[in-house]
């Protein structure tokens, strides 16, 4: 992307490289990456400022921002234009679209536990709260961005019906959506079709910021 043009900018989850610390609490630690994202898109009116205290070269020209998200990170991305209400042109990559807590409930198989404690958390935080409130799917209609999506058929991590589903829910609600499926490809695009998942990407964003 960067190399297309684009300056890309990655937050990292809380905890991971220099980012502060998350809650305690997992429910919240998972909240967190909605506002963290969130934080990150309303901080870009002062990059420049911050570039220039580090000496680095500032940002002239179109300052239109779009949004890119793998797996949970396209999770993430949904939530961020829902919450948002912003039309900030968005390409997932085999996003995790399904209802919450079945979002996360359905990779406790990777747990050492087997989700134990997850799943006891989520029945004391369901004695407090509504689930429905916080599922992304309950409020798709929010979304007035473009989406290209992007599903490759041999997916061992996010079933393909889910892409399926979610490319079904957003045209039948109006959404301007653009998807596309690839028959060898996995999880993460490394059977091969990696660069015209990309180009395609990189077109979108040409296209949309154009606008």
């Amino acid at each position: 992307m960067a190399k297309a043009g684009f300056i890309t900018l990655a937050p990292d989850f809380l905890g991971y490289g220099q980012s502060d610390k998350p809650s305690q609490l997992s429910i919240e630690e998972r909240f967190q990456t909605y506002t963290t994202a969130l934080q990150l898109l309303s901080s870009l009116s002062t990059l420049n400022t911050a570039l220039e205290k580090e000496n680095q070269v500032t940002v002239r020209g179109n300052t239109s921002v779009g949004i890119w998200g793998h797996s949970n990170g396209g999770q993430i991305a949904l939530s961020v234009l829902e919450i948002s209400g912003r039309s900030y042109p968005t390409v997932l990559w085999a996003p995790v679209s399904k209802m919450f807590p079945y979002s996360i409930l359905y990779y406790t198989d990777e747990f050492d536990d087997h989700g134990k404690l997850l799943r006891k958390v989520l029945a004391e935080f369901e004695k407090e709260y509504d689930v429905e409130k916080y599922s992304p799917t309950n409020y798709f209609d929010w979304i007035i961005a473009p989406i290209q999506l992007h599903q490759g058929v041999l997916d061992e991590s996010v079933p393909m019906i889910w892409s399926d589903q979610l490319a079904e829910i957003l045209k039948k609600k109006g959404k301007d959506v653009e998807y596309f499926t690839y028959p060898q490809e996995n999880h993460n695009f490394t059977n091969g079709t990696w660069p015209l998942a990309l180009s395609r990407s990189i077109a979108f964003y040409t296209t949309q910021f154009a606008k």
